[in-house]
């Protein structure tokens, strides 16, 4: 019977001592998943945030756009004249004479005047956009990056408790720890 109760004893013992290795392996396990965690949400800090906005999209354009202008021309030119003038003469008691007078001329022309231009041009049609708009937000000046902190923190919360478990899993007789 004694050999009995030694040969389950020593069963429980060698299970318990299995339970704790995998408790520890689990600890650790825990413990590497939370500093992966944790280099994650730090990582993300530095990150940006990138997309890129397709916009295709017809814009109807109605509007009337009126010009009030003056312009001014100028006209510098010479006119040539050459014709001939028949001029008649009353001579009184003689009759009339008609007497043919050719002009030969160069008339230099030299102006300048202004023209005013009042008009309202109507506009409709439509203008197609198709246009890619890259946005780029860096995280860290969003308000993201006050819960990636948050998560961070917890997640150091988290790994502390997690070492401190490995102290209980090691020496549960132990009560020096909390």
């Amino acid at each position: 019977m004694t050999v009995c109760s030694l040969a389950l004893n020593g069963v429980v013992i060698v299970g318990l001592l299995r339970a704790q290795r995998i408790a520890l392996d689990a600890q650790q396990t825990a413990l590497d998943a939370v500093s992966d965690a944790r280099t994650i949400v730090t990582g993300i800090s530095d990150g940006t945030f990138s997309y890129t906005l397709t916009v295709e999209q017809e814009i109807p354009i109605a509007t009337t756009i009126p010009f009030n202008e003056e312009v001014s021309v100028p006209i510098h030119t010479t006119i040539p004249i050459s014709t001939t003038v028949v001029i008649p003469i009353n001579a009184g008691l003689l009759g009339t004479f008609s007497i043919d007078v050719p002009i030969r001329a160069i008339i230099p022309v030299d102006l300048e005047f202004t023209v005013p231009i009042s008009q309202s041009v109507d506009i409709a049609t439509t203008v197609p956009l198709d246009v890619d708009v890259p946005i780029n937000i860096p995280l860290a000046e969003t308000p993201l990056i006050d819960y990636m902190d948050e998560v961070d923190a917890a997640l150091a919360r988290f790994g502390e408790a997690l070492e401190r478990l490995e102290g209980k899993l090691t020496n549960p007789f132990n009560s020096d720890e909390e």
